[in-house]
Formats: structure tokens, sequence, C-alpha cells
């Protein structure tokens, strides 16, 4: 037998010593049976040596079990879609799609009749984007809430980095905790090979700039009111910089003042020399095992040194991730990574650059946290109609979770409708979830989500056990997989169907029923114009008018850069969500459309797959011209504005009218003359993405190549 038979992945001697151990057989009795050393079968499982097909045959057979022979099945060359791993939960459903899109390269080759052909390209664009989504089991999921929620705690009690020993809550904790503000940047936690920690540092640019916006505070402190002192650095990064400076807030002002008379360069100078940034170019830490610690212990301790400033070879912190061994997290079919992000500050808004594309990748699961006596809280209803607003049903139905954090006897202290306590924490719990519910019903009731799951979590000992929450994540992540196999399974069926079909008559007189209405739909709507309202008034002002003046202030000076309110990123949003709001009824209209179609006797019988497809395919076309149209209101705005005088205006404004001050500033420079031509090039664009994005797409569909 040839040695290339069969197509072999990177894991083939982990996977082999996997199947060997579940069938209880050890590399002696393999290696007997196949007439080699030990040590060869050894080098075989350590992935050392690479073994030929007939070794592999061989080695499969004294395994003996059907999981092994399915493996050597397995091996086997994919010829169009990536193989995905052997431990991949949906390999089956991958395979037939696998089959089925060689089925249809055949079908494609020999010729078929174009309105086959147009399905068939259809069909196969979709199998690839779903079996891609499949065939990767990386997920992420994601922490977000309000400051001071108890969300890092959390984290760490449900990831199991804790130390059992200590009695207090906050002691147990590996990761930074405390009243808020406590944890400095993004962490995420994910498996490896032993206990380390990576950080991505901030660039000696941006770490220049945190100086400089830092001595311009110190500066401008005395000269403002109390309603508008908000720092542009965070204090968390502040704390960070005063450790590894080597100074404190009292230290620090009294060094602003021996040189407020001098050049205004000379305290930054200063400040950043004390910082020997040159002695601070480590990335990555990895444990010892002859340190007199356990790994555990050396991850709590150099976490909280880098943390904080303290560890003498780290810099800034921008990601910090932390790495545990395989065996620390309970076995999972997923590469799980955990992040718990920077809280959400009640100072500034809940729509956050890094917030936003987590809620946007279609791997994430988002977990929005909330404190328990005022679940859900104003941050996560604001991101949740934000979501809504935008168009983003998908996301709030598909990846989203809602974890109440009652603290201490919170929700012992609960009462019931007759005004007495509860008389256990599952009670609490579940007048709880119908307040939540019903305090998010106005919101779910313009969408087709019926409710989001609310679990709870108390990380105090002996209350719940995370086992059941992470069990619970996990289901979710499931069913969201689910979402893709269904999907998957039935464009395999259409394909099935359009070979299957390809010579009926009836098969085509379906497909031109379908289309002769795809064409009235088209003639109706394409080449209309789309009218926009100006987008600042959809997400920025509003933001704006409820945003702390301070944090109002903070962003001027950054020119509207601020990560707790990025005017550019509510400038997208605002986009998407005009962009939403004024194709809504158009992208309604086709599914009523298709809807209907079904309930013709052919096209049931015919084109019920097809129509199916199409479907899918709408949705799938609409939210890309959704996300372009995010992009690009973010876009076209950003290179004038960000380079305006308007900051500058900004910046001599005094007193308690600041907010109102700004936003009537703002507004004037959107409503100008001279940013009309944006407006204008803003509407050209998004108009052009909806007839390429959506109308062409449907237009090569049922081969309207006139239009």
């Amino acid at each position: 037998m040839s040695s290339n038979i069969y197509d072999l992945p990177s894991d083939v001697g982990k996977t082999l010593s996997e199947l060997r151990k579940i069938a209880k057989k050890k590399q002696a009795d393999i290696a007997a049976s196949i007439n080699v050393a030990q040590s060869y079968i050894s080098r075989i499982e350590k992935q050392k040596l690479t073994p030929t097909s007939h070794e592999i045959e061989r080695y499969i057979n004294a395994v003996g079990t059907k999981e092994a022979k399915d493996y050597l099945e397995f091996l086997k060359p994919w010829k169009i879609l990536k193989r995905p791993s052997f431990r991949n939960p949906q390999r089956e459903e991958l395979w037939r799609a696998e089959l089925s899109l060689q089925e249809l390269q055949k079908l494609i080759s020999e010729g078929a009749p174009d309105f086959v052909i147009r399905q068939a390209q259809m069909h196969q664009n979709r199998v690839r984007q779903e079996a891609e989504y499949l065939a990767s089991l990386e997920h992420s999921i994601i922490y977000t809430g309000p400051i001071g929620v108890g969300k890092t705690t959390a984290v760490g009690k449900l990831t199991g980095l804790t130390i059992p020993q200590e009695k207090q809550l906050t002691r147990q904790s590996v990761l930074a905790v405390g009243t808020g503000r406590t944890t400095v940047c993004e962490v995420s936690i994910r498996c490896g090979e032993k206990f380390g920690i990576r950080v991505k540092p901030y660039s000696l640019d941006e770490i220049n700039k945190l100086l400089e916006y830092l001595c311009m505070d110190s500066n401008n402190r005395n000269e403002e009111n109390q309603e508008n002192q908000q720092e542009v650095v965070s204090q968390e990064i502040q704390r960070l910089l005063f450790n590894m400076a080597g100074l404190k807030r009292e230290t620090f002002t009294e060094l602003a003042k021996q040189h407020e008379n001098e050049n205004p360069d000379t305290l930054f100078l200063k400040f950043l020399e004390m910082l020997k940034l040159q002695e601070r170019a480590r990335e990555e830490i990895w444990f010892d095992k002859t340190s007199n610690q356990t790994g555990i212990e050396w991850l709590k301790e150099t976490f909280r040194l880098i943390n904080y400033g303290l560890h003498k070879e780290f810099s800034v912190p921008r990601r910090i991730d932390v790495i545990v061994p395989d065996t620390f997290f309970e076995s999972s079919s997923y590469d799980l990574e955990t992040i718990d992000t920077r809280g959400l500050d009640k100072d500034g808004t809940a729509i956050r650059r890094d917030l936003m594309d987590y809620l946007n990748n279609q791997r994430s699961l988002t977990v929005l946290c909330s404190r328990f006596n005022d679940a859900p809280g104003s941050e996560i209803r604001d991101l949740i109609n934000t979501l809504i607003q935008n168009g983003s049903e998908k996301v709030l139905q598909d990846r989203v979770v809602i974890l109440v954090i009652p603290k201490n006897d919170e929700a012992y202290n609960k009462t019931n409708d007759d005004g007495d306590l509860v008389d256990s924490k599952e009670e609490a719990y579940n007048l709880k979830r119908e307040e939540v519910q019903t305090a998010l019903q106005p919101l779910l009731k313009q969408i087709a989500v019926k409710d989001i799951p609310i679990l709870f979590f108390n990380a105090q000992p002996e209350q719940d056990k995370p086992a059941e929450i992470a069990q619970a994540l996990i289901e979710k992540l499931d069913k969201l997989r689910l979402n893709y196999v269904k999907r998957l399974s039935s464009t395999v069926e259409a394909i099935n169907a359009l070979i299957r079909n390809q010579k009926e008559d009836n098969a085509q007189k379906a497909y031109e029923i379908v289309s002769n209405q795809l064409k009235i739909f088209l003639d109706r709507w394409q080449g209309k114009p789309l009218y926009f309202r100006r987008i600042h008034d959809k997400l920025l002002i509003p933001e704006m008018r409820k945003t702390h003046a301070g944090t109002v202030r903070a962003t001027t000076r950054r020119n509207g850069t601020l990560d707790k309110f990025d005017v550019y990123l509510l400038l997208g949003n605002g986009s998407r969500s005009v962009a939403w709001n004024t194709t809504m009824p158009i992208f309604h209209e086709l599914k009523g459309i298709l809807q209907n179609l079904v309930g013709d006797p052919l096209v049931k019988e015919y084109a019920d797959n097809f129509v199916n497809e199409v479907l899918s395919n709408w949705d799938e076309w609409h939210q890309e011209f959704l996300t372009y149209s995010e992009q690009i209101g973010e876009q076209i705005f950003k290179g004038t504005l960000i380079k305006s005088d308007i900051w500058k205006e900004c910046a001599t404004i005094k007193g308690s009218g600041f907010r109102d001050e700004v936003i009537s500033k703002l507004k004037g420079w959107f409503t100008a003359t001279d940013q009309q031509h944006l407006h204008d090039l803003l509407n050209k664009r998004i108009e052009e993405a909806w007839q390429e994005k959506v109308f062409e797409k449907l237009n090569k569909l049922i081969g309207n190549v006139s239009t």
C-alpha cells in the first residue's frame, strides 16, 4: 500500500494514543501486535515519528474498537472542505457536507442548466461558510458588566482560579479583585502546557500619550470645577503608572508643583524617565517547578505584580493572558477562552469598542453581569437596546446570557409580593428572574426574541456551584453550534434535492415561479433611493446627553477617541442603526413573499429547499450590508472630524453647562454646509452597498443580468 493513501493531520500520534487508552491497551500490546519495539510506538504517539499508511492500519487493527476504525475512515483525504479535528462533535455532519460538495462539483462540471448552476453556487458558498464555522472548536466566553458588580470574583470562581485554603473570598481569587477598578486591563484565561502569563503591552507611543494626558490632568485639575473633573487616563492605569515610577498620587502632585513654572515637557520627561521602560521589555513568564510555591500560588502573586505595575520587567499591559495547564479545566469538546473585560463605567457609555467587537463575534458567548438588587441594570439595558436598534437580533437570540450576581445575603433579604422574606435562595432567584424578564419585555417585544437566559451565581463558599453555571454556558454554546448544524444540514439537503431533481421539468417550473416573484420584488425596490436621517442624532448625541460631563470633557481632549466614550464608534453604530431602520421594511417584505411561496404546491414539492436557502442567505446578505454600513459610517466622518478645530473650541468651554455646549457645537458641526458632502458620500456608499451586497446577489441567483 502506498505510504500516502491517508492525509495525516498534525495530531495523528496524539489521537492514536487516545484511542489506545480508551481501548485500555498498553503500548506494549500494540507493539506486539504489529511486531515493532515499544519505543517505536512511543515515538509515533509523541509525534516524533510519522507513521506510514500501512503502520496506521496495523495500529488501528491492533486497537480494534469501532472508534479506531472510524478514525481510519476519517483519515482519507478531504477534497473540498478543511478536515476538522477527530474530536469535533460535528465531524459526521461535516463529512456529509464534504460528500455533497463533491457530488455538486460533478453536477456543475457535467454541463448542468444555468438555473441549476446558479443554485449550486449559492449552496456551495453556504456550505463552505457553515462548515468553516463548525470545523473550528475555538470559542470565547466574554464576561462584562458594571464596575464593582463582582464580575472578576465570579470569573475566578467559575474558572477555578482560586486558592482553596484561603478563607476570605477576596483572598481566594487568583485574579485581582476588590470593590471595583482593580484589574488594569482585559484578562484572558486559556489552557496551555503549564502555568504562565503573557502580556500584550501598550506601545511606547501609547504610553507617551497616557503620560501626556496624565500630566495635562494634573495641570488642569485646579482650573475646573468639580462637575467637569474626570480623568482621561483611567484610575487603574494611573495607579499602575505611579507604581512603575515608584510614586504615590500625593508625591506625583508634589512633583507636578515643582515643575509647574517650567517647560510643560519637563514633568512628562521626568515621569517617563522614572518608568525605566527600557528595562521592561518582557512579555511572558512561566512557572518554574523548582519554586517553593505551588503553580496556582505563583500565578496569583505574579499576576498581582504585573497588574499593579510592581513587576520590574513588565510594561503597561493592554491585555493579560493567564495560561493554566490543560488538566486545570473540566474536559470540554471546545477550545475555550474566558475573557474578563474591563468594567462598564457609569460615567461613560455601555457601547464600547471591545464589547461591540465581542458581541459581533459569532464564536463568542457574552455573559452580561448584573448586581442582584438592580438587575438587569441600566448598562445592560442600554447594550440590549443598542443591539435591537441596529438589527442584531441574532446576537441576543443565540449569543447572550445574563448572569445575576448576589453578594453576601442579598438574595435571602428579598421579599415576595406579600412583603414577606423569601423562604429560600431558589425562591429569591425565581422572583428576581421574573423581575428581569418583566424589565426587558418592552425591549424584546420589538423583536422575535422571547427572553434571554438568566443565570444566578453567588461566589461565596457553600452557595452556588460553579460547575452548574459552567455546564449551562457549555449548553448555550452547544445550542449555538446546533443552529449552524441545522443550517448546514438544510443546505446539504437542498444540494441533494437539486441533484435529484435536476432533470425534472417541474423543478425548473418551480424555480421559475420563485424567480418571477423575486423579479417583481426587485423591480419594485431596485434603484429606489434610500433616505437616511443624520446618523449623529441616532446614537452619538443621545448617549452624550446621559454621559458624565467630565467624561465628555475627557473625550474632547482626545479628539473623540476616549475608550469609554468613542465618538466614532457611536457614529458607526448610529449609521448601522439608521441603515437597519431604513431597510427593515424591505427586508421583511421579501421574507413574507418567500414564506408565502411555499404555499404553492409545485414550489412546496420541488423548490421548498431552495426557498429556505434563499431565506437564510437573505439574512446573511442583510447582515453583511449592516456591517458595512457601520464601518463606512465611522470611516467617512472620522478623517475630517478627528482633525477638526471643534475639539480645540470645546477645550475652551468652562462652567457647569459644558456638556450641553459641546453637544450644541457638535450638532452645529454635523449640520454645517461644510459637512454636507460627507453626508452625501455616506448615503451614496450605503446605497451602493445595498445594491451590491443584497440586490445584486438576488439578481445573480435568478439570472436577472439585464439590471
